[in-house]
Protein backbone atom coordinates (compact mmCIF):
# COMPACT_ATOMS: atom_id res chain seq x y z
CA UNK A 1 0.00 0.00 0.00
CA UNK A 2 -0.62 2.45 -1.49
CA UNK A 3 0.09 1.43 -5.08
CA UNK A 4 -2.71 3.18 -6.97
CA UNK A 5 -5.44 5.64 -6.13
CA UNK A 6 -8.32 7.64 -7.59
CA UNK A 7 -8.21 11.44 -7.73
CA UNK A 8 -11.17 12.44 -9.90
CA UNK A 9 -11.30 15.52 -12.11
CA UNK A 10 -11.73 18.55 -9.87
CA UNK A 11 -10.84 21.85 -11.49
CA UNK A 12 -8.17 24.15 -10.12
CA UNK A 13 -10.85 26.57 -8.93
CA UNK A 14 -12.69 23.79 -7.10
CA UNK A 15 -9.47 22.64 -5.45
CA UNK A 16 -8.69 26.16 -4.25
CA UNK A 17 -12.15 26.41 -2.70
CA UNK A 18 -11.76 23.02 -0.98
CA UNK A 19 -8.31 23.85 0.38
CA UNK A 20 -9.49 27.20 1.70
CA UNK A 21 -12.43 25.45 3.34
CA UNK A 22 -10.06 23.25 5.34
CA UNK A 23 -7.19 25.68 5.84
CA UNK A 24 -6.80 29.45 5.78
CA UNK A 25 -8.17 31.71 3.03
CA UNK A 26 -5.74 32.99 0.45
CA UNK A 27 -4.56 29.73 -1.11
CA UNK A 28 -2.27 30.30 -4.08
CA UNK A 29 -1.56 28.32 -7.24
CA UNK A 30 1.91 27.43 -8.49
CA UNK A 31 1.88 29.00 -11.94
CA UNK A 32 5.00 27.07 -12.97
CA UNK A 33 3.70 23.63 -12.03
CA UNK A 34 3.03 21.03 -14.70
CA UNK A 35 -0.64 19.95 -14.79
CA UNK A 36 -1.57 16.83 -12.80
CA UNK A 37 -2.80 13.70 -14.54
CA UNK A 38 -6.05 13.45 -12.60
CA UNK A 39 -8.55 10.67 -13.16
CA UNK A 40 -9.66 7.49 -11.45
CA UNK A 41 -6.58 5.31 -11.94
CA UNK A 42 -3.47 7.14 -10.72
CA UNK A 43 -0.27 5.10 -10.93
CA UNK A 44 3.33 5.56 -9.73
CA UNK A 45 5.36 8.17 -11.66
CA UNK A 46 2.16 10.01 -12.70
CA UNK A 47 2.13 13.75 -12.09
CA UNK A 48 -0.26 14.35 -9.19
CA UNK A 49 -1.77 17.34 -7.39
CA UNK A 50 -0.30 18.48 -4.06
CA UNK A 51 -1.00 21.06 -1.38
CA UNK A 52 2.15 22.51 0.23
CA UNK A 53 2.89 25.36 2.61
CA UNK A 54 4.28 28.45 0.88
CA UNK A 55 5.17 30.97 3.54
CA UNK A 56 2.03 31.34 5.64
CA UNK A 57 -0.46 30.15 3.03
CA UNK A 58 -1.23 26.85 1.29
CA UNK A 59 -0.27 26.48 -2.35
CA UNK A 60 -1.53 24.08 -5.00
CA UNK A 61 1.25 22.51 -7.05
CA UNK A 62 2.20 19.13 -8.56
CA UNK A 63 4.93 16.51 -8.40
CA UNK A 64 5.68 13.06 -9.77
CA UNK A 65 4.41 10.28 -7.51
CA UNK A 66 7.80 8.70 -6.83
CA UNK A 67 11.08 9.65 -5.21
CA UNK A 68 14.28 7.90 -6.24
CA UNK A 69 17.08 8.26 -3.65
CA UNK A 70 20.65 8.40 -5.03
CA UNK A 71 21.65 4.88 -5.98
CA UNK A 72 18.30 3.47 -4.87
CA UNK A 73 15.02 2.35 -6.39
CA UNK A 74 11.95 4.48 -6.84
CA UNK A 75 9.81 4.82 -3.71
CA UNK A 76 6.11 5.72 -3.72
CA UNK A 77 5.35 5.26 -0.01
CA UNK A 78 7.08 6.19 3.25
CA UNK A 79 6.41 4.47 6.56
CA UNK A 80 5.38 7.00 9.20
CA UNK A 81 7.57 5.10 11.67
CA UNK A 82 10.68 5.75 9.55
CA UNK A 83 11.30 9.46 10.12
CA UNK A 84 15.08 9.12 10.09
CA UNK A 85 15.36 8.16 6.42
CA UNK A 86 13.01 11.02 5.49
CA UNK A 87 14.46 13.53 7.99
CA UNK A 88 14.77 16.45 5.54
CA UNK A 89 11.37 15.85 3.95
CA UNK A 90 9.68 15.73 7.37
CA UNK A 91 11.28 19.06 8.18
CA UNK A 92 10.78 20.86 4.87
CA UNK A 93 8.68 18.78 2.49
CA UNK A 94 5.31 18.00 4.06
CA UNK A 95 2.36 17.98 1.70
CA UNK A 96 -1.25 16.86 1.30
CA UNK A 97 -2.41 14.77 -1.67
CA UNK A 98 -6.09 15.02 -2.67
CA UNK A 99 -7.81 11.74 -3.51
CA UNK A 100 -11.16 9.97 -3.61
CA UNK A 101 -9.78 6.71 -2.25
CA UNK A 102 -7.23 4.01 -3.03
CA UNK A 103 -6.96 0.45 -4.32
CA UNK A 104 -5.79 -2.80 -2.74
CA UNK A 105 -5.62 -6.39 -3.98
CA UNK A 106 -6.44 -8.78 -1.11
CA UNK A 107 -6.36 -12.47 -1.88
CA UNK A 108 -9.76 -14.18 -1.81
CA UNK A 109 -10.57 -17.69 -3.04
CA UNK A 110 -6.93 -18.12 -3.99
CA UNK A 111 -6.74 -15.07 -6.28
CA UNK A 112 -6.24 -11.33 -5.90
CA UNK A 113 -9.42 -9.30 -6.24
CA UNK A 114 -9.17 -5.49 -6.46
CA UNK A 115 -10.89 -3.39 -3.81
CA UNK A 116 -11.61 0.32 -3.63
CA UNK A 117 -11.24 1.83 -0.16
CA UNK A 118 -12.36 5.26 1.02
CA UNK A 119 -13.84 6.95 4.11
CA UNK A 120 -17.24 8.46 4.86
CA UNK A 121 -16.91 12.24 4.75
CA UNK A 122 -18.74 15.40 3.78
CA UNK A 123 -15.96 16.85 1.60
CA UNK A 124 -15.56 16.04 -2.12
CA UNK A 125 -12.07 14.66 -1.48
CA UNK A 126 -9.90 13.26 1.28
CA UNK A 127 -6.22 14.12 1.76
CA UNK A 128 -3.31 11.74 2.16
CA UNK A 129 -0.36 12.96 4.21
CA UNK A 130 2.69 13.04 1.96
CA UNK A 131 6.31 14.09 1.72
CA UNK A 132 7.76 16.05 -1.19
CA UNK A 133 11.40 15.75 -2.19
CA UNK A 134 13.54 18.82 -1.65
CA UNK A 135 14.19 19.16 -5.37
CA UNK A 136 10.39 19.46 -5.71
CA UNK A 137 10.21 16.80 -8.42
CA UNK A 138 8.80 13.81 -6.54
CA UNK A 139 6.58 12.87 -3.62
CA UNK A 140 5.57 9.84 -1.56
CA UNK A 141 2.47 8.93 0.45
CA UNK A 142 2.84 8.25 4.17
CA UNK A 143 1.55 4.87 5.39
CA UNK A 144 0.94 3.31 8.79
CA UNK A 145 -0.50 0.16 10.35
CA UNK A 146 -4.12 -0.26 9.25
CA UNK A 147 -7.28 0.56 11.11
CA UNK A 148 -8.80 -2.59 12.67
CA UNK A 149 -11.74 -2.10 10.34
CA UNK A 150 -9.63 -2.78 7.24
CA UNK A 151 -6.75 -4.83 8.66
CA UNK A 152 -8.09 -7.91 6.85
CA UNK A 153 -7.48 -6.18 3.51
CA UNK A 154 -3.84 -5.12 3.89
CA UNK A 155 -1.21 -4.71 6.60
CA UNK A 156 -0.63 -1.03 5.75
CA UNK A 157 -2.86 1.91 4.88
CA UNK A 158 -2.26 5.48 3.69
CA UNK A 159 -2.29 8.18 6.35
CA UNK A 160 -5.57 10.00 5.71
CA UNK A 161 -5.56 13.40 7.37
CA UNK A 162 -8.48 14.49 9.53
CA UNK A 163 -9.58 18.13 9.10
CA UNK A 164 -8.31 18.91 12.61
CA UNK A 165 -4.77 17.80 11.73
CA UNK A 166 -4.30 19.42 8.33
CA UNK A 167 -2.96 22.79 9.43
CA UNK A 168 -0.46 21.42 11.93
CA UNK A 169 0.70 18.75 9.52
CA UNK A 170 1.21 21.14 6.63
CA UNK A 171 2.88 24.00 8.49
CA UNK A 172 5.28 21.68 10.30
CA UNK A 173 4.18 22.40 13.87
CA UNK A 174 3.03 18.82 14.45
CA UNK A 175 5.94 16.99 16.06
CA UNK A 176 7.02 13.64 14.67
CA UNK A 177 6.12 11.68 17.81
CA UNK A 178 2.60 13.12 17.78
CA UNK A 179 2.21 12.30 14.10
CA UNK A 180 3.37 8.73 14.63
CA UNK A 181 1.00 8.36 17.57
CA UNK A 182 -2.28 9.46 16.04
CA UNK A 183 -2.05 10.89 12.53
CA UNK A 184 -4.55 9.08 10.31
CA UNK A 185 -6.08 6.97 13.10
CA UNK A 186 -9.33 8.92 13.52
CA UNK A 187 -11.21 7.21 10.69
CA UNK A 188 -11.85 3.83 12.30
CA UNK A 189 -15.51 2.92 11.86
CA UNK A 190 -15.82 5.24 8.84
CA UNK A 191 -14.02 3.21 6.19
CA UNK A 192 -15.97 1.96 3.18
CA UNK A 193 -14.70 -0.68 0.77
CA UNK A 194 -16.04 -2.77 -2.07
CA UNK A 195 -14.83 -4.99 -4.88
CA UNK A 196 -14.24 -3.39 -8.28
CA UNK A 197 -13.55 -4.65 -11.80
CA UNK A 198 -9.99 -5.80 -12.48
CA UNK A 199 -7.78 -2.83 -13.34
CA UNK A 200 -5.99 -2.63 -16.68
CA UNK A 201 -3.78 0.00 -18.27
CA UNK A 202 -6.89 1.36 -20.00
CA UNK A 203 -9.07 1.55 -16.87
CA UNK A 204 -10.40 5.08 -16.41
CA UNK A 205 -13.59 6.98 -15.56
CA UNK A 206 -16.01 6.87 -12.65
CA UNK A 207 -16.93 3.26 -13.45
CA UNK A 208 -13.47 2.22 -12.20
CA UNK A 209 -14.48 2.77 -8.56
CA UNK A 210 -18.04 1.43 -8.79
CA UNK A 211 -18.97 -1.82 -6.97
CA UNK A 212 -18.59 -4.91 -9.11
CA UNK A 213 -19.97 -8.43 -8.82
CA UNK A 214 -18.49 -10.90 -11.33
CA UNK A 215 -21.01 -12.81 -13.41
CA UNK A 216 -21.84 -16.29 -12.14
CA UNK A 217 -20.16 -18.93 -14.29
CA UNK A 218 -21.35 -22.08 -12.54
CA UNK A 219 -24.10 -23.30 -10.29
CA UNK A 220 -23.98 -25.08 -6.94
CA UNK A 221 -26.35 -28.04 -6.60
Amino acid sequence: MCGRFAAGHLTQKQMVEIVEGFLTPGATVDADAQPPKGGYHIRPTNRIALVVQQGKTPMLTTANWQITPPGGRGLINAKIENTGFWHDEWAHGRCMIPALGYFEWPTASGRKEPMFITVKRNAPVLFFAGLRSLDRQGCVILTREPSPQIAHIHNRMPVILSPDDMTEWLNGTMQRAAAQDHLGTQWDGRFEHHRIKPLTAESEGESVIEPYSPPQTSFDF
